[in-house]
């Protein structure tokens, strides 16, 4: 049973710097954009071709083919929470499948054409009921 709540600590799905922070309050700059606009996801750098681990344990609601996140991998982890994972390559889940923490779902692709200037990435994201939450607040 997933059992994520408010308390719940997640390991970093990919080692690197944030290239853009998460917020919902004020726009953030996205450099490939030339545009602010509201942030509700992180952006890691990292290696093309580094592997992506489950943050936390989940269940595989789907995964997507987005025009700005690239492929992409939303989780169910409890409680009306999910996890998103985006710019990813080489999956290893399928939709329904069920993630322990710290197992590979995939590998950060080449970013697509609206992150061209930040590079390869991870674009994490959390929603609870929809709603997109800050990831920070769970990160170890």
């Amino acid at each position: 049973k997933l059992s994520f709540s408010e308390d719940t600590l997640m390991e970093w799905p990919v080692d690197g710097s944030i290239l853009l922070d998460y917020n919902m309050d004020q726009t953030v700059y996205f450099p490939t954009l030339d545009q602010y606009k509201l942030s509700p996801a992180i952006s890691v750098q990292a290696v093309e071709g580094a592997p992506v681990l489950a943050s936390v344990s989940g269940t595989v609601y789907s995964i997507e083919e987005d025009p700005q996140t690239g492929t992409t991998v939303t989780m169910e982890i409890g409680s009306g929470y999910q996890a998103v994972y985006g710019q990813l390559k080489d999956l290893t889940v399928a939709e329904g499948d069920t993630v322990k923490e710290g197992e590979v779902i995939g590998n950060i692709s080449a970013p697509t054409k609206y992150y061209s200037v930040e590079g390869p990435n991870l674009y994490f994201a959390m929603r609870k009921d929809g709603t997109p939450v800050d990831p920070f607040e769970y990160l170890e």
